[in-house]
């Protein structure tokens, strides 16, 4: 698949598959090379982040430069990279208690990266309105117009809060924990941006544990229509994507009719963390 020799410098017996991300494919190199390869025609982003992100102190892995002293190389039409390969487990929400003081380690770090701010236009979503008669979602279609138009009113509610690094994918299989039980690495950073810590916290919500997690991470100032728009706008984010590629039928529900419909209790349980 791809020549870590020619390109790295890399001599390796085997290259196994791994569970890669939603847009990218992944192989292990002899238990010591994570390779990760993006879509055809679809470019690495984020690389040079991770370098700066590891300098201010998050456990986040860097990747390794070519031979040519770049931090990607090419195979056919599909770019990959390769990075140290972390000895571990995908978190799962019993490990909820380091992964909240984590995500607060992320929002404490100064900000001295360059990442484009937090953009609330939500593209994706609004191509959703052009689906609303695909198959997975044409029985629902008034729920989702529905879900879009007060996703569009709380963005004319919302004021300026505390910016912060924000990774906005924070769930278990972008966290490695490692066999102390702690985390060990912070993956795919791919659409941080600079924006509110709501863009993050949201993800308490999918594990059903709001209250503990936001306990240990920390906070009793946020905003709640912050969070209400981080809440609809990640449902309606994952069905647009899976509606939009026709791919992973179960998930429309699962990661996103299921959100939206626990969006105002989700938001009671957020209540007491709120200014």
């Amino acid at each position: 698949m791809v020549d870590l020799e020619r390109n790295y410098g890399l001599t390796v017996s085997s290259l196994q598959p791994h569970p890669g991300g939603f847009a990218t494919d992944g192989w292990v190199a002899d238990e010591q090379w994570f390779v990760k390869a993006w879509k055809e025609g679809v470019p690495p982003v984020g690389l040079e982040l991770l370098h700066q992100l590891h300098a201010l102190g998050l456990p986040v892995v860097e990747p390794v430069r070519t031979v040519q002293g770049e931090l990607s190389a090419m195979d056919g039409e599909r770019a990959y990279a390769v990075f140290p390969y972390i000895q571990g487990r995908t978190a799962t929400w019993d490990d909820w208690r380091v992964v909240a003081r984590a995500l607060r380690q992320v929002h404490d770090v100064p900000l001295q990266v360059k990442l484009p701010p937090a953009d609330t236009s939500e593209p994706h979503i609004r191509a959703l309105e052009q689906e609303l008669q695909h198959p997975w979602i044409a029985d629902r279609a008034e729920l989702v117009s529905a879900a879009i138009a007060r996703l569009d009113g709380v963005r004319e509610r919302l004021t300026p809060v505390r910016d912060v690094v924000c990774h906005t994918d924070f769930h278990g299989l972008n966290v490695m924990i490692g066999d102390d039980g702690e985390v060990a690495a912070i993956l795919d950073w791919e659409n941080a941006v600079i924006g509110p810590r709501e863009y993050d916290v949201w993800v308490a919500a999918d594990g059903g544990l709001i209250a503990e997690f936001m306990d240990e991470y920390g906070a009793d100032d946020l905003d709640l229509d912050h969070l209400e728009f981080a809440l609809l706008a990640r449902g309606l984010r994952d069905l647009s994507a899976r509606v939009s590629h026709n791919v992973d039928r179960p998930g429309v529900d699962t990661w996103g009719f299921d959100r939206i419909a626990r969006v105002d209790s989700d938001l009671d349980h957020f209540r007491p963390y709120c200014a």
